[in-house]
This record gives C-alpha cells, sequence and structure tokens, in this order.
C-alpha cells in the first residue's frame, strides 16, 4: 500500500483534524448547487405562471365570457325565432286539419252527388234515349217527306245527317245499327246529281227581262208594211206616192210575196211587240217547267226559244249566242233524277224505338 492511499481509521482511532474537516466540508457545498438552480427555476415558473394567470388568462377569461354572452342572446333569439315558428307550425297544422276535414266534407257530397246522379240516370236512361228516338223518328220522316213530295234529295240528306249527329250524341251502343242503315241513305242520297234548279231560274229571269234589247235580223227593221205605204201623202214629186194609188187597186186583188225570203222574215215592225211577248212567255215557260222540275216541258219551251232566237234574231250577237248555248246546254239536265229509298232508315228507327222500349219494361219488372 502506498502513502497515498486512504486508510480508513478504525474505530476508536482518531483521524488528523485537518485532513477530515475539510473532506466533510467538500461535498456539503457541492450538493447545494442544483437544488439551488432548482428553486430558481421553479420561481421563474411560478412568477410566469402568476403572470400568465394574471394578464393573459383574464384577457382571455373576459373574452371567452363575451362570447358567452354573445352565444346566450343569441340562443335567446333563436329560442324565441323557434316559439314564433312553432306557432307558425301549429297555425299551419290546424289550417290543414281544417281543411282536409273540407275536403272529406266535399268528397262525401261529391260521392252523394255522384250516386244521386246514378240513380236519376238509371230511372229515366230510357227516358232519355226514348227522346232521342223520337227526334231521330221525326227527322227522317222529314227526309222521307222531302224527298217524295219536293224530289229534293239534299235537304233530305241533310235531315238525315243530322238525326245521325242526334244518335251519335247519344253514345249508346244499341244504336250503332241504325246509325249505320243512316249512313247508307245518307251516302244514297249524296250520290244523287243534283241540277242547280235555282240558278237556271234565276238566270231565265234575267233573260225576261232583257228579250227587248236582243237584237232582230237586219230585215226586220226594214218598214215595208202596207200600212206605211198607205199612210204617204200623194204628190208629184213623191214616186211613192204615185205608185201608192196602183198599189191599192191591186192590193185587194192579190198577194204578193218576195220568193228570196222566208215566211219568217218579219216585214211589219209592230210585230216585233208580239215577238217580244212571246219569247218572254217561252222563257217564264221554261223557267217555270225548271222549278217544277217537268224536265219534258223545260224541254219543250227550251226549243220554241232557241227556234225563235234562230229565226228571227241576229245569231251573231254576244247576247244572242249566250242565250242559245245556254238553253242547248240546259235541254240536256235531267231535273227529275232517280231518288233511292230511304224506307229502310224509317223502319229502323221505328224498330228500334220498339225494341229498346221492350227491353226497358222488362228490366223494370226485373
Amino acid at each position: 500500500m502506498s502513502d497515498n492511499e486512504h486508510v480508513p481509521a478504525e474505530p476508536g482511532q482518531d483521524t488528523p483534524e485537518g485532513v477530515g474537516q475539510d473532506e466533510q466540508a467538500a461535498p456539503q457545498r457541492a450538493s447545494r448547487g442544483p437544488w439551488f438552480i432548482l428553486f430558481i427555476l421553479l420561481v421563474l415558473a411560478a412568477g410566469a405562471g402568476y403572470w400568465w394567470v394574471t394578464v393573459e388568462y383574464r384577457a382571455e377569461h373576459a373574452a371567452l365570457l363575451a362570447r358567452l354572452d354573445a352565444l346566450a342572446g343569441a340562443d335567446a333569439t333563436v329560442e324565441l325565432q323557434l316559439a314564433e315558428q312553432a306557432e307558425t307550425l301549429a297555425a299551419a297544422v290546424a289550417g290543414t286539419e281544417t281543411v282536409e276535414s273540407r275536403m272529406r266534407s266535399l268528397g262525401q257530397a261529391q260521392d252523394d252527388l255522384a250516386e244521386s246522379v246514378k240513380t236519376l240516370f238509371a230511372k229515366d236512361a230510357q227516358l232519355s234515349l226514348d227522346w232521342v228516338l223520337a227526334e231521330t223518328e221525326y227527322l227522317v220522316f222529314a227526309a222521307t217527306q222531302r224527298l217524295a213530295l219536293e224530289h229534293d234529295a239534299a235537304t233530305a240528306a241533310s235531315a238525315l245527317r243530322a238525326a245521325d249527329q242526334r244518335l251519335r250524341a247519344a253514345k249508346h251502343p244499341d244504336l250503332i245499327g241504325l246509325r249505320d242503315q243512316i249512313g247508307q241513305d245518307i251516302a244514297a242520297l249524296e250520290a244523287v246529281a243534283e241540277p242547280d234548279v235555282e240558278g237556271l231560274a234565276l238566270y231565265l229571269a234575267g233573260a225576261v227581262t232583257d228579250v227587248e234589247a236582243l237584237p232582230t235580223k237586219p230585215i226586220a227593221d226594214i218598214d215595208t208594211s202596207f200600212t206605211h205605204m198607205s199612210d204617204e201623202q200623194i204628190a208629184p214629186d213623191n214616186w211613192r206616192g204615185v205608185a201608192k194609188a196602183v198599189w191599192s187597186d191591186l192590193v185587194s186583188l192579190v198577194e204578193v210575196k218576195d220568193g228570196a225570203m222566208s215566211d219568217g222574215v218579219l216585214f211589219d215592225p209592230e210585230l216585233r211587240y208580239f215577238l217580244v211577248q212571246n219569247l218572254r212567255l217561252e222563257l217564264a215557260s221554261a223557267r217555270l217547267a225548271a222549278l217544277r222540275r217537268d224536265t219534258d216541258n223545260f224541254r219543250a219551251a227550251a226549243k220554241l226559244v232557241t227556234d225563235l232566237l234562230q229565226t228571227y234574231y241576229d245569231t251573231d250577237d254576244g247576247a244572242v249566242k249566250a242565250l242559245i248555248a245556254r238553253l242547248d246546254a240546259a235541254r240536256d239536265i235531267e231535273f227529275d233524277p232517280a231518288l233511292p229509298s230511304i224506307a229502310g232508315s224509317l223502319e229502323a228507327v221505328r224498330k228500334a224505338r220498339t225494341e229498346l222500349g221492350d227491353v226497358a219494361v222488362a228490366g223494370t219488372a226485373r
């Protein structure tokens, strides 16, 4: 063992005074330094905490309290709005219930009305159908009379179309066969070639008025009658007056004719009046025959008028030509064409009234 090594003293052995005290004081000074630093740190931490609590925390706490107050005010506003909305919702619910109640009442009233209508229809359906058939029968009967008495196919077809429209409005399935029969008769009437009697009658009426203006042949305007010659005064410078004396003696003895002129040429203008009246009479006769649908008499009258025009009137004149052409075209018209029978429609509607009436009586009895 070296001299520098420390040898612990045995118990009861005294140590050197100088060496023992220095060695005990050194560890005590070394152990107090860290604790002092820790104490300083704790004091600083406590000061920082106190400063944060007294400065920062109070500011944040005040801001937080302000936000809480604002949220409380907003919450109160929201609660007020929710209360108002709740009241509005309650009123709407009450109104909805009222409307639903009224709708249920109206629905019940509508159901009652529909049931009443069905009941009335069930009671009055046959009566209504009978009225429809009665109206149809009247229209068909009117068409039959018009066709039989007046030979008016157009008016008869119009009456049948009105009857068909009345049946169509009824919308009854049992009326289909009747409508089919009426449709066939309508087609048959529409196929008839109906002459324009009214138009021809109006044209002939205008021709009767315009007869006076029609020009006659030039020879008919020459006044060479015996009466005119007898009115001439006898004078030396009038050769006709000299010839009149001779002519007066011979006029009772002989009959003079011009072989170059036909018997139809007028010599006396006074006869023009009778020609005009005869032409008017024949035109009026043709017009009456057309209105009466008398084909034979119309053709005879038209032929007489054409002959008069060709014999005594100027056929080169436009008005005379037009009248002759119109009469020639009208002579081909058949004023009384063959008309179909529509008795099938009348029989069908009467049969329908009988059959549907029996069905209704049988249904009522059950």
